[in-house]
């Protein structure tokens, strides 16, 4: 079975993956089919390790926006470590801590397995992708680990074994607060359900048009759907209308008869949560667009370059918007909005820079196998040179990560001091 999954896999990359021409030849799926196959005859393969053998072979398109899961149900429960950490110099910082309540946020790992982390830094090098610190995701690398050293606020360190906790979804908390009685609030943590999000700017509808002053959080908003903030924009945006022409936006869909068949169904699932039939039929039009251009490789569906005409209102007076390396796909298009008006200043770091490659679908395996994956490119990375980084979104002010983040929201109170100057 894992073989022929594998196969399907390769086939895939080699082929409906959207960056399969820019990275050709960056694979090796022999190393890989080897070992699949080697430990299928000696029958020492499991779900578990199959999925880190084909996530280890994704890594060489090195692309964040193409990964392979275990689907959460009766034939198999994921599971994590209870806790986030973040780099900062040789040590992991705990940011947060959502099971695990032998730890709390502040805490620092010294070591996994008595390795200490500038050596894991070097072992781990592939996984973790970035160059910069603060942008690195260790949560998988953890949990290849059975214990960690500690070191306490207190100064003191102890030996923990790390646990392992079935992984729940949780249901994103929007919420809107006053801050001050002229700073309005924000937290937008996905773009998944457009219904919600909707819903949520039309109950402070009142409060979005007489605030002064708006912060916008999407530091941990992984994306969703553009559409969910389209209600939205006109806030951040001066009085009057603002036309922008995102020809660098143009997406080159990869017409596959996969890809058409798995955007349909994509498609088919997320109308379900829209009801404007302009949108619908727009959609509608794009699926039937790509069925027509099956076979002739990548096309524009779009035709002529999206102009985005925004009629912007007089409140809020001032938007910042928060972000950070979590802040991916549908968020990061927000923030490319907000880095076009004047009105709107984006602090914090650079986003996750997957939007090279996008508009993902879903190739499923026994009910127990996902492969995400993108279907289209950016037209305008055909602009830029051989090898050139993928195209995060740096903010218009940086603030650094450091490990007083894990005391205090530095980032918000930074937002308030800028608009109080």
């Amino acid at each position: 079975m894992y073989t022929e999954i594998f196969d399907d896999i390769v086939s895939i990359t080699h082929n409906d993956y959207s960056g399969h021409l820019d990275k050709k030849g960056w694979d090796d799926p022999e190393k890989y089919r080897s070992q699949i196959k080697k430990m299928e005859n000696e029958d020492v393969l499991d779900p578990g390790i199959f999925q880190e053998i084909v996530e280890d072979y994704l890594l060489d398109f090195k692309d964040r926006h193409i990964y392979f899961r275990l689907k959460d149900n009766e034939k198999h429960n994921t599971y994590h470590n209870g806790f986030s950490a973040r780099r900062f110099d040789d040590k992991l910082h705990v940011t947060e801590v959502t099971d695990d309540d032998r730890l709390e946020a502040g805490d620092v790992l010294l070591s996994l397995d008595g390795i200490p982390i500038n050596v894991l830094i070097g072992k781990h090098a592939r996984e973790l992708f970035e160059t910069v610190a603060e942008r690195e995701n260790w949560r998988p690398i953890i949990q290849r680990y059975a214990r960690c050293e500690i070191e306490g606020s207190n100064g003191t360190t102890r030996i923990l074994e790390l646990k392992q906790f079935a992984r729940q979804d949780q249901k994103p908390q929007f919420k809107v607060d006053w801050l001050k009685e002229d700073v309005l609030f924000m937290t937008l943590p996905s773009f998944g359900d457009v219904k919600a999000v909707e819903a949520l700017l039309e109950q402070y509808e009142e409060e979005l048009n007489t605030a002064e002053k708006l912060i916008i959080d999407v530091r941990e908003n992984g994306g969703g759907s553009d559409l969910a903030f389209r209600n939205l924009l006109p806030y951040l945006f001066p009085e009057g209308e603002t036309s922008i022409t995102l020809e660098d936006s143009i997406q080159e869909f990869n017409c596959t008869r996969r890809n058409a068949e798995l955007t349909a169904k994509a498609f088919g699932q997320f109308l379900e949560n829209i009801d404007d039939e302009s949108v619908k039929k727009n959609l509608y039009k794009y699926v039937e667009d790509m069925k027509k251009n099956v076979g002739k490789g990548f096309k524009i569906l779009e035709g002529e370059p999206p102009v985005i005409n925004i009629q912007g209102k007089a409140f809020p007076k001032e938007v910042v918007v928060l972000s950070d390396v979590h802040c991916a796909s549908a968020s990061e298009v927000l923030i490319e909005f907000c880095k076009e008006s004047s009105k709107a200043t984006v602090m914090g770091r650079a986003t996750a820079g997957v939007n090279d490659y996008s508009n993902l679908v879903i190739e499923e395996w026994e009910d127990l196998f996902e492969l995400w994956y993108p279907t289209s490119r950016m037209a305008g990375m055909n602009k830029r040179t051989a090898g050139d980084a993928v195209s995060a979104i740096h903010p218009d002010i940086h603030t650094p990560w450091t490990p007083e983040h894990t005391s205090g929201d530095i980032d918000l109170e930074k937002a308030l001091e800028f608009l109080e100057g």
